[in-house]
């Protein structure tokens, strides 16, 4: 780039002052020509005057010998071929003077401008390239340094950053730019190792206590009592399906992949979770005036959302949980309450982490697989809205877990 930016501005350069110099060479020249011709007018207007005057045309020949300009004057007429004439009443007759301009001085005084421009325009040529490749070299030498450090940033280094330049140009906007797409990159890569990290503990629980119980029953199979080692089998198995399960539906939520969104009841679709998924538990919906409010979502996945925040609830419950479905101006908002121990304030956010239990459900058999509120913001993101724990009123007990959707836009 720095070379060819020099080559560029030199060859600009150089149009730029060769068309100059033309221009100069044409307007010495033509002022050169004119002072000839003004010469040679100024010379046949005396011999005319001297002529009229009775002057005898030897003597004005003999005064005015090198006369050879041409010029035009209201008494005087200028030939094709580029002299001055005049005509003049003498005592002997009519007589014609002449001129011819002498442009031998003017040729070469062009000459030696031209042979005076040519290393001049090589030398402004030069120094437009000279501080053309100084001044790229200025500019670009932050983005060389942005270059090199970002070259040694690997997957092990990404807490380094590139050097931010104190020019407040677009090149510091640039370098800006790179260590925030950093900062994202190391809190995903560090989410991912995390993530890695608590599946494969969350996957080994499981698997270490399926392998220890068929292990325990093939030391001793006389003894063993086949049933219930299938059934505590079927159980682990089923828990790692559902850890599996949860952990690619994460995977295709961090995809981005898209939602297929069409307009949707939420009120009618709470409605119908709680029938069919919890017929038979103390789930209570109370009165909405929302029915006829639509949002654009995926009801499968909305679905999902509703079932985790359900579950989630019930699994803390002391009576019965509640959910409240109601609307402001511009939003949908699900509310669903329990009466469980709730949330300290500290970890209201924390609880949408990827496999995080609280103190009170540390226990896998309490405290599920620690993906069902993580997948159940994911999935209010995805539709453009928003999941929170909301601080209890006074006489409130248990956790609030509050979801706002933005409504549907009319057309």
């Amino acid at each position: 780039m720095r070379g060819r930016a020099t080559v560029a501005v030199a060859a600009v350069a150089s149009l730029a002052i060769v068309a100059c110099s033309a221009v100069l060479l044409y307007a010495v020249r033509t002022n050169l020509v004119n002072s000839a011709h003004a010469a040679a007018r100024d010379h046949v207007e005396q011999a005319a005057r001297r002529l009229a005057s009775g002057t005898p045309v030897a003597e004005v020949q003999t005064a005015l010998p090198d006369v050879r300009t041409s010029v035009s004057t209201p008494s005087t007429t200028r030939s094709p071929d580029g002299s001055v004439s005049a005509q003049v009443d003498t005592a002997s007759g009519l007589a014609v003077v002449q001129a011819f301009p002498d442009l031998a001085p003017v040729d070469t005084a062009v000459i030696t401008l031209t042979w005076a421009l040519v290393p001049c325009t090589a030398l402004l040529v030069a120094l437009m390239a000279g501080l053309t490749w100084y001044a790229m070299g200025r500019v670009l030498r932050p983005v060389e340094d942005i270059r090199v450090e970002f070259a040694d940033i690997s997957a092990h280094s990404l807490q380094q950053r590139v050097p931010v330049p104190d020019s407040h140009d677009e090149v510091a906007l640039l370098a800006a730019t790179m260590n925030d797409t950093l900062d994202q990159l190391q809190r995903a890569v560090a989410r991912l190792r995390t993530f890695t990290s608590d599946a494969s503990h969350e996957l080994r629980g499981p698997l270490t206590t399926l392998r220890a119980r068929l292990e325990l029953a093939l030391a001793r199979p006389d003894g063993a009592e086949w049933t219930t080692v299938g059934g505590e089998a079927l159980h682990d198995t089923t828990r790692l399906e559902e850890i599996v399960a949860d952990l690619l539906l994460l995977a295709r939520m961090d995809a981005r992949q898209p939602l297929k969104l069409e307009p949707l009841h939420v009120a009618d679709l709470v409605r119908r979770t709680i029938a069919e998924r919890y017929p038979h538990q103390p789930v209570v919906l109370f009165p909405d005036t929302a029915t006829d409010k639509t949002v654009p979502a995926s009801r499968s996945a909305l679905t999902r959302l509703l079932t985790n925040l359900l579950d989630n609830a019930l699994r803390y419950a002391h009576t019965g949980v509640t959910v409240e479905v109601r609307h402001t101006e511009r939003e949908l908002v699900v509310e669903v309450g329990d009466d469980g121990p709730g949330i300290p304030a500290g970890d209201r956010e924390r609880v949408f982490d990827r496999f995080t239990r609280l103190d009170n459900a540390r226990t896998r058999s309490e405290g599920g697989t620690g993906l069902g509120l993580a997948i159940a913001r994911d999935i209010a993101s995805a539709h453009g809205g928003t999941l929170t724990a909301r601080t209890p009123g006074a006489a409130e007990r248990g956790a609030h877990l509050v979801l706002s959707l933005p409504l549907q836009t009319t057309q």
